[in-house]
């Protein structure tokens, strides 16, 4: 159980680091011309249970749907900032839901997981209504937001996991991702504490709800590490998967474990590695700062299309039964 120094100390960051992320918006402003935001839809009732649905108001019906979960160490994070990655996507044709969800102080893992359901739940709802294709959805985070689109992904393709986190979802044994993008993600937040990203031990311990006497006595046991780790609960249904690292970023090993992860799995996935000014943390995330930037989004929409491309071949073919049937 968290102390009242460990709460303290979890709102300093939060005040920190949210300070800093006013830079965040600074950096990756651009306009948003033809877009709607459509800002701070409550989804919860948790202090940030809030999401940004945006999307161009075209009338165009069919569009794929790209979920964005932001990052901040689980105790932190702004999606304002996200909205303007959100804006490239839904340049490309899709309808993107901008998800908030509480802080680590006032939620422990894995309630984090069941406010996101719900809100999926929620915006899937809401924009399937709308029109949109919601068997078409796009998952993605940076940095404990990247952490959460995989959990997610893992969750949906492992049904049995909705269990084991007391996960409620309507959607349940229908919802998977079509892919899932990762920027600057961490996948195992005990062995992200190797990695020396900065604070990322009081990260680890507060996302647990966990002392630090707790974290010592705890840190090794596998049936935690099961509980809160992604990599183990990879399979061959895991969502096709586009991992971003930055190379001056110390948890760039995150990234890398993940890949094995699906490499062992057999799962489809790509890669970039961004450099440069984009070199650091969530690096990715600035994808019109420079070069290295824009090509991570080219790549990485290119995988996008390439797997939604395919389920689209897939849909028009008939199946092994409507084949039979027309011999």
């Amino acid at each position: 159980m968290l102390t009242k120094f460990d709460r303290v100390s979890a709102k300093a960051a939060e005040w920190w680091y949210n300070f800093t992320e006013c830079f965040l918006n600074i950096i990756l402003y651009r306009g948003h011309k033809g877009i709607e935001v459509h800002k701070n839809v409550r989804y919860d009732e948790g202090k940030r249970g809030l999401l940004d649905i945006i999307e161009k108001p075209d009338g165009a019906e069919g569009k794929p749907v790209f979920i964005y979960i932001h990052g901040g160490g689980f105790v932190s994070g702004e999606a304002r900032s996200r909205r303007f990655y959100c804006y490239d996507w839904v340049d490309k044709g899709f309808v993107a839901v901008n998800m908030r969800y509480d802080y680590a102080a006032d939620a422990v893992h894995p309630e984090h997981l069941r406010q996101l359901f719900k809100g999926i739940d929620y915006a899937l709802d809401t924009v399937e209504r709308a029109g949109a294709d919601t068997s078409r959805v796009v998952i993605a985070g940076d940095s404990a937001g990247g952490y959460f689109s995989a959990m997610v992904s893992a969750v949906a393709a492992k049904p049995e996991l909705y269990e084991l986190f007391g996960i409620e979802f309507s959607r349940k044994g229908t919802f998977l991702p079509a892919a899932c993008i990762t920027i600057s993600g961490l996948f195992d937040p005990i062995r992200s504490v190797d990695t020396k990203f900065p604070d990322m031990k009081k990260f680890a311990r507060i996302f647990l709800g966990l002392s630090s006497k707790e974290y010592a006595e705890k840190k090794d046991d596998p049936a935690l590490v099961g509980f809160a780790a992604v990599d183990p609960h990879i399979g061959s249904n895991f969502p096709p998967s586009f991992v971003i690292k930055s190379s001056a970023d110390p948890l760039r090993t995150e990234s890398d474990r993940l890949v094995e992860a699906l490499e062992k799995a057999g799962v489809k996935h790509g890669g970039f590695t961004c450099t440069g000014i984009n070199g650091v943390h969530a690096g990715g995330l600035a994808c019109r700062l420079a070069r290295s930037g824009r090509e991570c989004y080219a790549e990485t929409e290119k995988f996008v299309f390439s797997v939604l491309d395919g389920l689209s071949a897939d849909a028009a073919s008939p199946s092994v039964g409507e084949a039979a049937a027309t011999e």
